[in-house]
């Protein structure tokens, strides 16, 4: 079988392109639970995941000056916003890729924005819909299993229960890509991604905080489609911020998550 190998200079390949069940190593939200203000925050920003994605409504804010607004609708449960994508969707996760390297680019960004929603943190049932719809067979069970995990750490470092999980704000956005490896079996795609998380609440240990971080994703072909198999996370790039000091109050950020529509997703 032919091989296309699509590695430039300074390329790192943080992944083996071997198909291979999801890494069992730590995965990126271990670390949030680790106690005190300081830590949560540098933890969770660090390795703001594989989850490291947008939840927002699906509604547009109007403007202010006293004409008709449109009300926001409910959350996704997704990280994207299911209207901006053509493909066919399963539980909310657009797939039916081409067999070629545009389509398996576009299914690692897809995939990881649907990760990064905060009904991905919050809800289980959301989150195994989600799963279901993106995994390899021989990755399902173990990546539910360390998702449920980790993201009940995160609840309970951040003080989430049942009852305020619509404080949680997630989101998420791709910023680049690349891709290190490409066969027409498996592919190993890297995915820069810019990422908010925290709690709407003036007492949270952690306010909306941002992060970045590169995904390296493997996907492999199965069932006539691209389907994600493992997932590795390193910090940055990092820009410096160069804005205001003072952040925005945790209510403009609770009415923006309201308002704005979630990440597109592509394709």
């Amino acid at each position: 079988m032919a091989r296309q190998n699509t590695r430039g200079r300074g390329t790192r390949v943080l992944i083996d392109e071997t198909p291979t069940e999801v890494q069992g190593g730590k995965p990126w939200w271990r670390g949030m639970a680790i106690t005190g203000v300081v830590f949560l925050v540098l933890v969770i920003l660090a390795v703001f995941m594989s989850l490291s994605g947008g939840g927002g409504g699906t509604g547009v804010g109007g403007s202010s000056d006293g004409q008709s607004q449109t009300p926001p609708a409910e959350k996704n449960t997704t990280g994207g916003d299911t209207k901006s994508t053509a493909k066919k969707l399963v539980n909310g996760v657009p797939v039916g890729y081409t067999h070629n390297q545009a389509g398996v680019v576009q299914a690692a960004v897809n995939y990881q924005v649907a990760r990064s929603s905060a009904a991905y943190f919050t809800d289980e049932k959301a989150r195994h819909a989600t799963l279901t719809a993106m995994m390899t067979s021989q990755a399902l069970e173990r990546q539910i299993q360390n998702d449920d995990t980790g993201m009940q750490q995160v609840l309970t470092s951040l003080g989430i229960t049942a009852g305020s999980a619509d404080e949680l704000v997630a989101r998420g956005a791709a910023m680049g890509t690349r891709v290190t490896t490409y066969t027409d079996q498996v592919a190993t795609v890297e995915v820069w991604m810019a990422g908010l998380v925290g709690v709407t609440d003036k007492n949270a240990p952690m306010p909306v905080s941002a992060s970045w971080t590169t995904y390296t994703l493997t996907l492999q072909w199965q069932s006539d489609d691209w389907k994600l198999n493992a997932i590795t996370s390193v910090n940055g790039p990092t820009p410096l911020d160069t804005g205001s000091d003072s952040p925005t109050s945790v209510d403009e950020f609770r009415t923006a998550d309201r308002e704005f529509n979630a990440p597109p997703y592509v394709g």
